[in-house]
């Protein structure tokens, strides 16, 4: 069916959250690290030093995700970095308090956890959703940041037109995808949350939604030097350990246009809005830094960071280096 394919390609709820329905919270260990849990800002944090010696890395996971996701690529850097990653209230083995999912707390998170290991600078990289916290962070407290890193994670969801933002396509897996009633305010966005993902994570994936939707990136005030990926064009919704097959976006149209109405304009609509939304939010940050490095990769996997490794890594160490 046609959701199948392209249902990570809409706006809102699924730029964020589709790719969680299939990739679940990975707490397996697979790398060697030390495991560490912290009392900061009032909350238990998970997290992960892979070591070495040097300046400190820190690693932010997307929503739904660990620190854990990680954990092949992380030790890529520890002959020049102290490597860390850090799990997140409410995900995985960090503890899930009623509240505190809107990014200021957040960000108050990741502060009181570099406080509490004495690390004094750092340099942040973010996936999905930890953009809003890498962007903030490197806002408040430019002193204690040496560089940012932003894996398909530079978005403004303020700028998502709000009449798109609860609104992801219709049918294909009908236990997955909001219904029409669903889709079509913040209240039905509400619901649907709490139908996947039971009362207790539901709450908290949906204020942390409604948190980045508040939230306004400031870029022109970052003073570390920045990197972004940019994945665009996604391929279907995967597990991140999974790669990348077979995307064709041109049969992807294709299938839109032997839809039936409403199904075909429904999509295309999605589609589009999606695509512009994108292209939009690329010019954005290379029109507020432009001294950033900008990379991006089409027909790619949001978890880019894994589906194109060689090319993130080359990069990143390129960036990190000078």
């Amino acid at each position: 069916m046609i959701a199948q394919h392209i249902k990570i390609l809409a706006l809102g709820l699924p730029l964020i959250l589709a790719l969680s329905l299939a990739a679940q919270s990975d707490s397996t260990d697979k790398s060697p690290h030390k495991t560490g849990f912290i009392t900061v800002n009032k909350v238990k944090l998970h997290y992960l030093d892979w070591g070495d010696a040097g300046e400190t890395l820190l690693f932010l996971h997307g929503m739904n995700g660990t620190a854990h996701w990680f954990d092949d690529f992380a030790p890529r850097f520890t002959n020049q970095f102290r490597v860390l990653g850090l799990t997140r209230r409410g995900h995985g083995e960090s503890e899930m308090p009623e509240t505190g999912y809107d990014t200021a707390t957040l960000v108050e998170d990741v502060r009181q956890f570099l406080d509490a290991l004495k690390i004094q600078r750092v340099v942040l990289a973010g996936h999905s959703f930890a953009g809003d916290e890498v962007t903030r962070f490197a806002v408040m407290y430019p002193d204690r940041v040496i560089k940012v890193i932003y894996f398909d994670s530079a978005y403004d969801h303020s700028r998502i037109p709000k009449n798109l933002r609860w609104k992801p396509l219709h049918g294909g897996v009908p236990d997955v995808l909001p219904t029409k009633e669903e889709s079509e305010s913040p209240d039905g966005g509400r619901r649907w949350v709490m139908r996947i993902w039971g009362e207790k994570t539901g709450r908290m994936i949906y204020a942390m939604l409604v948190g980045t939707y508040a939230e306004t990136h400031e870029y022109r005030k970052i003073k570390a030097p920045a990197l972004a990926f940019f994945a665009t064009n996604y391929c279907p919704v995967s597990p991140p350990s999974a790669k990348c097959q077979g995307f064709d976006r041109k049969k992807i149209l294709e299938r839109i246009e032997s839809q039936p109405e409403p199904q075909r304009k429904d999509a295309q609509e999605v589609v589009q809005a999606q695509q512009k939304y994108f292209e939009q939010e690329i010019e954005h940050f290379r029109r507020e830094i432009p001294n950033g490095r900008t990379i991006v990769f089409t027909n790619a996997d949001h978890v880019c960071f894994i589906e194109r490794e060689p090319d993130v890594l080359r990069e990143m160490r390129k960036f990190l280096s000078k």
